[in-house]
């Protein structure tokens, strides 16, 4: 062998040279660098492990991925959340027979069992985000941006949320909305839940209010609409048809057999026709309306009748509403005169109704400002008393205080400009009501019976001007104070206003139509993750 070859062989060879326990000792030094290498490797790959847990767990991923696109945009499981659980709230105050504590994917919306909840609410969602991406690229395409106004409810609906939150003994706000929206849910996640809402919902006010409602289409609409936007004056009365019930010998409760209840609704009728035979025959029918009532109606609705002649009278009630009532189709009845009886039959019983008056309610609505006052609340609850919690009641004195600040809320207007503005920045400062006093305390289209407690002043035989104001008790319960009321001015009268409105919805829903047409929800990854 060459030198040169011998020389490569000792360098290829780490053990040349070396005596048996010399070799083995090198052996074993290897096998533990080894070993050590393998058990820190698989330390790495469990420690890689540990984290993905971690972070799967953490919902980031689950969080990240798209569970839903709808026109170019992205919506993930928290965004689907939203209004999956707005379904279920609308759903459950509408009566659905849902457990919301049971998984919805095992509980049906009909009894052939075609459609669960889940899916239910599943398809609502993404109805309502169809809609929601076509208006936030709309909005986008027109330059529409927040307002102040739009912040300030973003603000008071989250300040709100937490205030129901602790109310409700949560932990953290943060554990209310994953008890409700899920488990992935964060504060970050529903603040822009809420703040894509509110624009949405702005931005789609802005387009009605846009919209050109002429004269023309507003009498266009009331004499197509006429029974809905008629008011009607009338007198009524019910006449109980229920078989009373008895008792059997332990005492138990026996319900009346149908041949009790046929002839208890027989006796009714009698009862019905005889009282409308006698305001028939009467030369002044209301007055022996509201006289007779008494005689007619059941014992424990007789002393409201002999005490207030007019109990039986309803007022300037618009045809809607009248609508809904079981005489309401006798009440439209396009026939219908003044002085007119009748006897309808309902469930348990039957009405007897006097026509009075059909019009066109031309009574203007008021826009007004105001500031309220509340009382202080200084009481403890008394025990002794069962029937009120004093608690919630202010003392004279502290009725007296707060009208005593209202009284100089007012002395220091009248003693500046005496504008609306001057009285709007005065209630912003001061005024103790949510629902205005980050706009002013300006409320409009105020109409009778919106503010009872403004009532007489407003609508009361003397006429209101521009920049009239009074001071008005608030006796609501949780609002006990005083008010400082500032007349802004007359609007128009609520048919005009519910013609106007009726229009523009009918405008908007147009707009919408085309919007939405065509589009497609394409469901990601990430939609298994709803209501996980």
């Amino acid at each position: 062998m060459s030198a040169s070859r011998e020389k490569k062989q000792r360098r290829s060879d780490p053990e040349q040279g070396l005596t048996q326990k010399q070799r083995a000792e090198l052996r074993e030094q290897k096998a533990a660098k080894q070993k050590t290498v393998l058990y820190t490797a698989i330390g790495v790959i469990i420690a890689i492990l540990v984290v993905i847990l971690l972070v799967w767990h953490s919902g980031i991923f689950q969080r990240g991925a798209t569970a839903l696109t709808v026109d170019g945009r992205n919506y993930n499981v928290n965004d689907v959340e939203y209004y999956f659980y707005a379904a279920m709230v609308e759903s459950y105050s509408n009566g659905a027979s849902f457990d919301p504590q049971t998984d919805l994917r095992e509980q049906y919306v009909d009894e052939e069992q075609t459609q669960t909840y889940y899916d239910y609410f599943l398809e609502q969602a993404i109805t309502d985000l169809t809609e929601v991406a076509a208006v936030e690229n709309a909005a986008e395409e027109a330059g529409y941006t927040f307002t102040d106004e739009d912040q300030a409810t973003v603000d008071n609906s989250i300040a709100y949320m937490k205030s129901y939150a602790a109310q409700l003994g949560a932990s953290s706000f943060e554990g209310y909305l994953r008890s409700t929206y899920g488990k992935y849910m964060t504060v970050g996640a529903y603040e822009d839940c809420v703040r894509r809402d509110v624009l949405v919902s702005s931005y789609k006010n802005a387009y009605m209010d846009g919209l050109d409602i002429t004269d023309d289409a507003i009498q266009t609409y009331y004499d197509e609409h006429k029974n809905d936007l008629d008011s009607f004056t009338f007198r009524s009365i019910q006449i109980d048809g229920t078989a009373p019930s008895g008792t059997d010998e332990e005492g138990n409760t026996v319900e009346p057999t149908e041949e009790e209840s046929a002839a208890a609704m027989q006796a009714a009728k009698a009862k019905a026709d005889e009282f409308a035979a006698a305001v028939e025959a009467a030369e002044d029918k209301e007055a022996t309306f509201a006289e007779l009532a008494p005689n007619y109606v059941s014992e424990s609705s007789k002393e409201k009748y002999e005490s207030d002649p007019d109990y039986s009278l309803t007022t300037a009630l618009s045809g809607t509403s009248v609508s809904s009532r079981t005489y309401g189709e006798w009440m439209l009845d396009a026939s219908r005169t003044t002085g007119d009886v009748g006897v309808v039959e309902y469930d348990t019983g039957y009405y007897v109704v006097l026509f009075q008056e059909r019009y066109l309610d031309e009574t203007p609505t008021a826009d007004i400002r105001h500031i309220l006052i509340k009382a202080e609340l200084t009481q403890e609850d008394d025990p002794a008393t069962e029937d009120v919690d004093e608690s919630t009641v202010p003392t004279q004195e502290a009725l007296d205080a707060a009208k005593a600040e209202a009284q100089s809320l007012l002395d220091e207007w009248n003693a500046g400009d005496k504008t609306a503005e001057s009285f709007g920045a005065l209630a912003e400062a001061n005024s103790d009501d949510p629902g205005s006093n980050t706009n002013g305390g300006l409320y409009e289209k105020v109409y009778k019976g919106y503010f009872t407690i403004f009532d007489s002043w407003l609508f009361g035989e003397e006429t209101r001007q521009p920049g009239d104001t009074t001071l008005i008790e608030n006796t609501n319960s949780g609002q006990q104070g005083w008010c400082v009321v500032y007349y802004q001015g007359a609007n128009d009268p609520v048919w005009k206003l519910d013609a106007d409105s009726a229009l523009r919805q009918d405008g908007m829903n147009t707009w919408l139509t085309g919007l939405t047409e065509g589009l497609e929800a394409v469901q990601g990854d990430g939609i298994k993750y709803v209501n996980d």
